[in-house]
């Protein structure tokens, strides 16, 4: 590669360095959005924009360690964004409203409709704070993990 295509390529990548590095993050764990991979980055986000995250400290927690009433919220905040498509996601978000024992004046939840995964101990993880491609790529791999960790609620 000629470096003039290097420096292209160094100055494509940078607005996508500097939406990650300003996107607060403190949980732990990708696992749970790839299935388990080691390299969680490159499966969520592609090849491409998965060097540029080996070190911007972007670590997207697993949903299967999430509150349901964080789960709920959260399905909630993908359906109204429309981060999901079909009727399947409503009908799931209203069968986990119906469940008895949610509690949707809690935290979780509320802190789910805003697009914050709630792992506890002070530990979230703002969907909403994403930009750009960044925020609908990772953003629709959230999504629809918490659809499949709802359906599992059900």
């Amino acid at each position: 590669m000629s470096i003039v295509k290097k420096l292209s390529a160094a100055c494509l990548a940078l607005p996508l360095l500097a939406a990650v590095s300003a996107a607060p993050v403190h949980a732990q764990g990708l696992s749970g959005l790839t299935g388990g991979n080691s390299n969680g980055a490159s499966s969520l986000l592609g090849n491409a924009a998965s060097g540029a995250l080996s070190n911007s400290g972007l670590n997207i927690p697993s949903v299967s360690s999430l509150a349901p009433s964080n789960v709920t919220g959260l399905l909630s905040y993908c359906v109204e964004n429309n981060y999901l498509g079909g009727n399947s996601p409503s009908t799931i978000l209203s069968s986990l409203k119906g469940k008895s024992g949610l509690d949707t004046s809690s935290s979780l939840y509320t802190n789910g409709q805003q697009g914050i995964l709630d792992t506890g101990n002070g530990n979230t993880f703002s969907l909403s704070s994403l930009t750009g491609n960044l925020k609908q790529k990772v953003t629709k791999k959230v999504c629809s993990a918490v659809l499949k960790q709802g359906k599992s609620l059900l």
